[in-house]
């Protein structure tokens, strides 16, 4: 299940982004928006020894210095010691996330909001409304103006007539509330970039929108649905509510390099 998880993971990066394969990594290059740190980064593919990881972090180090690049990032899903990592040339800032996952099976156990309406943005209008809504959940983390660049470099994806990655509108009112990116790959989906506008939040409108997802990836024979999120996120609990149950961990390494 998990291994499934993370060949969804490397297809969903690879819509965005061009990548360099090698025996230890995989680097992934977004070259439209080079300063977008989820779509540039070095994953470290397998489970190596504490030598071999120092080796390869001092291997992308250095070849990010060479490319005048402003930060490293890395990311991995075996287990390093935090000392250890803290050891390095460069203390990097550490985050752990949880791969959370469940069976579309359980949408019939949840109850949201029965106000909203949720909407795949098959429309230019939809996917406008979508991209609004975007805009608005994420400026004051971002600025707006990388929250623009953001959203409309992965509507260039949602907008490709053959692409198995959708963007979800979340309305109530008449009013765009929230969104979410869903992507079917083969017997999993995943579920990312998920948000409901501050005002709405605690309201149902999250578990709506699950409930909706998991119903569309029951229909096309889905297993699993996972997502990841942060270990410290507010919305983790909301997951577990819904029935979502950790199935594994990634850490991720960010080296400032200005």
């Amino acid at each position: 299940m998990f291994s499934k998880f993370l060949i969804t993971e490397i297809e969903y990066t690879k819509k965005f982004t061009e990548n360099h394969e090698g025996k230890e990594i995989i680097r992934f290059y977004d070259y439209k928006l080079p300063d977008m740190y989820m779509h540039n980064f070095t994953f470290i593919k397998n489970s190596v020894c504490k030598n071999k990881f120092r080796e390869i972090i001092l291997d992308e180090l250095a070849n990010r210095k060479k490319e005048n690049a402003d930060f490293l990032r890395i990311e991995f899903n075996f287990f390093i010691k935090d000392d250890f990592i803290d050891k390095l040339p460069i203390a990097p800032q550490i985050t752990k996330y949880d791969y959370m996952y469940i069976d579309p099976k359980m949408s019939g156990d949840l109850t949201g909001n029965e106000g909203c309406v949720i909407k795949k943005a098959l429309s230019s209008e939809v996917m406008e409304k979508g991209i609004e809504v975007d805009i608005l959940a994420n400026k004051s983390d971002m600025g707006t103006e990388f929250a623009k660049k953001r959203i409309y470099r992965k509507a260039e994806v949602y907008k490709q007539p053959d692409s198995n990655l959708d963007l979800y509108v979340c309305d109530y009112n008449g009013i765009s509330i929230g969104n979410c990116e869903f992507m079917l790959n083969n017997d999993i989906a995943k579920i990312e970039d998920f948000d409901i506008l501050k005002d709405y939040q605690r309201k149902g409108f999250g578990t709506s929108v699950i409930k909706h997802l998991l119903e569309e990836a029951n229909e096309h024979g889905v297993e699993f649905v996972y997502l990841i999120t942060d270990s410290g996120d507010t919305a983790k609990e909301m997951y577990k509510k819904c029935g979502f149950e950790k199935a594994g961990e990634k850490t991720e390494l960010f080296f400032n390099l200005s």
